[in-house]
């Protein structure tokens, strides 16, 4: 290579814009991060379509700024070359540091904020380096708009989902009065005369409530409203995403009273697609009618739009571009040997990742496969599942309820945990009658730890024999939710930690009758002739 063609390649790598593909690269990592949970938990689904209207938000406050004189930019200050060295270092390691603590799932929530929080930070920070204090002023809320998007840690968020369950289900009840139904709550649920409609965590509100919030605020950025009137859309939007899901409750209820609850799952998706587009379309007015009556800003002709464009690039073009390309450098390699160590070390463990147990589904068996019902789904969405109804005049009622759910590793699989039958069923009404028994059940050879939970409803008697499994390991009972949820510290069994060694797997037989409480024998026999167990 002559020297001429040596200094062509050098100079064309000093005027790449470094910062760029150095803010581009940290908000891909955020993103990705918090895509698992915009995918896995349907609360934040609504988070696809924050960043893109962070983007826009941000694009048009920039044309609107005045830059007929662009300040100087702070980030061509020169730093020595042991400053600049030391800053990507350190750096580097801190991203390792995230990037491996979020694979491996160490304090998850708390990862995940610090992700977004360092890159909401070194933005603002690139932008006042680049604009001055007006660019980044004008420039904060659609960089923080981000932050709408990122789950809420569950110990802040599952006593507001508690709240709202309860909320909900004595405010159904006592419109249900005032149209002259008879409807008693218990636990979180709603006693109709046709039967029980039970208030479940995507029934409470938390879900409309987290995106009526996030739209409020886009909505007082779309129409440009003054600072107190923002907070007025919000907290209208708040208030709307209460009343919202109280009226989707209500028209389940009386859809429950007039056709009876079997008939919920034909309108269930119906009536909630509808108070969603009653919400988004009366936050949506509420901004209009609050928005100034002004002159509407025309969009920039293409001439200006390029100028602003190459100056923007000009400004990244800065005299400080090694160290930014150090940093990304340092960046990429955090993020690299962060994610190799982590497959190495979970190379090294067993990894689950197909379900154990299977059902016996034959012509010969009385055991049918049946839909999972859509509130069972929607709550825990699993990766599998089965539903198997077994008849028999042997058993009490006629009939026993078996289910199979499995999910693959995945940093979201501890969240099912929670979902136990002592903290679920009192939930709609049963109460726990005793303590929970160990109960070691053989399955095709194989002893398996299970657990007998008794409940009680009135004259009902509900016994239900129930296992959980992480990484093909019985998991005791010796945890709480606070530990699961990340409130406290969680014992070793719950293998929290490690991504690729979470996959979960639960099993239950239910059986309820009448008048005195089924013997475990029924539920056990139950267990072994609808399911059987193979490990991988």
């Amino acid at each position: 290579m002559t020297h001429s063609a040596a200094g062509t390649i050098s100079r064309s790598a000093r005027i790449l814009p470094w910062p760029t593909f150095l803010l581009l690269g940290m908000w891909a990592w955020a993103i990705w991060s918090c895509a698992e949970h915009w995918q896995g938990n349907p609360n934040y689904s609504y988070g696809w379509a924050v960043p893109t209207l962070a983007l826009g938000f941000g694009l048009r406050r920039y044309w609107k700024l005045n830059h007929a004189r662009p300040p100087a930019s702070y980030l061509a200050a020169r730093m020595p070359a042991s400053a600049q060295i030391l800053a990507a270092l350190s750096f580097g390691g801190l991203v390792f540091l995230l990037e491996y603590s979020r694979e491996q799932m160490w304090h998850p929530e708390i990862v995940l904020w610090a992700i977004c929080l360092l890159t909401v930070t070194s933005t603002i920070a690139a932008l006042r380096g680049l604009g001055g204090n007006d660019l980044a002023r004008a420039e904060i809320f659609p960089v923080l708009f981000f932050l709408t998007a990122v789950p809420w840690p569950p110990r802040f968020e599952q006593p507001i989902t508690s709240a709202l369950m309860g909320w909900v289900a004595a405010a159904t009840a006592e419109l249900l009065h005032w149209l002259g139904i008879e409807a008693q709550t218990s636990g979180a649920a709603i006693a109709l005369r046709s039967g029980l409609v039970g208030i479940t965590e995507a029934c409470s509100g938390i879900r409309s409530l987290q995106a009526g919030i996030m739209f409020g605020l886009a909505m007082g950025e779309w129409f440009l409203l003054w600072p107190v009137r923002r907070v007025v859309l919000l907290l209208l939007a708040i208030v709307l995403a209460l009343a919202t899901n109280l009226a989707r409750t209500l028209a389940l209820s009386l859809q429950a009273e007039w056709q009876g609850v079997d008939s919920l799952d034909r309108v269930h998706d119906f009536i909630g697609n509808t108070t969603i587009t009653a919400l988004i379309v009366g936050i949506w007015v509420a901004g209009k009618l609050l928005a100034p009556r002004a002159k509407r800003w025309p969009l920039p002709p293409a001439t200006e739009v390029a100028l602003q464009a190459r100056r923007l690039l000009a400004k990244l073009r800065t005299e400080a571009r090694p160290v930014f390309g150090l940093l990304l450098l340092c960046f990429v390699a955090g993020i690299i040997c962060a994610r190799a160590l982590s497959a190495r070390l979970e190379a090294q463990d067993r990894t689950q990742t197909a379900p154990f147990f299977t059902a016996r589904i034959d012509n010969s068996s009385r055991n049918r496969q049946a839909p999972i019902p859509r509130d069972i789904w929607n709550e825990l969405r699993p990766t599998s599942g089965e539903y198997v109804r077994r008849e028999s005049p042997e058993l009490p009622r006629g009939g026993a309820d078996c289910f199979h759910f499995f999910w693959k590793p995945s940093a979201w699989n501890r969240f099912a945990l929670v979902h136990r039958p002592d903290i679920c069923m009192p939930g709609v009404g049963w109460k726990l009658d005793g303590k929970a028994e160990p109960f070691d059940v053989v399955l095709n050879g194989r002893s398996i730890r299970c657990y007998i939970f008794r409940f009680q409803r009135g004259n009902a008697h509900a016994l239900e024999l129930w296992g959980v499994w992480r990484n093909g390991e019985a998991v005791p009972l010796d945890y709480q939710p606070a530990q699961v949820l990340g409130a406290a510290v969680p014992p070793s069994s719950l293998h929290l930690e490690g991504k690729r060694r979470s996959a979960t797997e639960i099993i239950a037989c239910s059986v309820i009758a009448d008048g005195t409480a089924p013997p475990p024998e029924i539920a056990v026999a139950l267990l072994q002739s609808v399911f059987q167990y193979k490990a991988q």
